[in-house]
């Protein structure tokens, strides 16, 4: 790999520059959450012009390897969590596999009847209730997903924040609590764009890309038991899959 921006060729500059910081991020030169040098040190460093390092930066932000903070400057992002399609894991599950501590805000917890389209997904008759819980999902205390989750439960099977705060995982309460044990899942994948609130509660730029996930667990009976929408950031969170022939 190159480490200078070459003047008399047909990669654009500031590609060739995005690269070369991309490879010092790869190669652990920067640090997760390190400040990158400034466009004066980068400039001289690489003898490119302040608009090619504007233009730079800024795709390396899109490509989620770098994000700014007002004020402060600009830093290394923390590595993408990963997450197996094969993997039927709980979001605290996945974190915690990679040594990161798991954290959520509940936004609320109540008793609802769903749209339709989500009640069709649970095999349920119109009008039925569920339990709805909202969450902000968080990995070492800075936030990576919305979570919203329908779960068919009798109205005499309640989960309450307190079941929420002590166990930290929904499966882990489905489980002990209700004996019902989420054992597979069918789950769509697609990239969106945050909204305005979305944005504000991830603390992303709004129209950022995200990741939605969609996913109905089913319990060791195969009785759909949830139905799961998550929104993550997409510079914080990939799925990964092997494929054979």
């Amino acid at each position: 790999m190159s480490r200078v921006v070459l003047p008399h060729t047909a990669i654009p500059k500031y590609y060739q520059l995005a690269t070369i910081l991309q490879g010092k991020i790869e190669a652990g030169e920067w640090a997760p959450r390190s400040p990158i040098p400034s466009e004066r040190q980068l400039e001289t460093i690489y003898n490119v012009s302040r608009p090619t390092i504007r233009q730079s930066i800024e795709y390396l932000i899109t490509q989620g390897l770098l994000y700014r903070e007002h004020g402060r400057g600009t830093f290394v992002s923390p590595e993408k969590l990963q997450k197996g399609l094969r993997e039927l894991t709980s979001f605290s599950e996945d974190l915690l596999a990679r040594g990161m501590r798991p954290g959520q805000v509940i936004r609320s917890i109540e008793r609802t009847v769903p749209p339709d389209s989500v009640l069709q997904r649970l095999e349920l008759p119109p009008g039925s209730p569920v339990t709805r819980i909202d969450r902000i999902r968080l990995g070492d205390g800075a936030p990576i997903g919305l979570q919203v989750s329908y779960i068919s439960l009798s109205p005499s099977q309640e989960i309450t924040v307190q079941d929420m705060e002590r166990a930290g995982s929904l499966y882990r309460i489905l489980e002990e609590k209700f004996n019902l044990i989420p054992t597979e899942a069918d789950e769509t994948l697609e990239v969106a764009l945050a909204n305005r609130e979305e944005a504000s509660l991830l603390e992303i730029n709004e129209g950022s890309p995200l990741l939605l996930s969609e996913r109905l667990t089913f319990s060791q009976d195969r009785r759909p038991v949830e139905f799961v929408r998550i929104l993550y950031r997409g510079d914080r969170y990939r799925y990964y899959t092997r494929l054979k022939r």
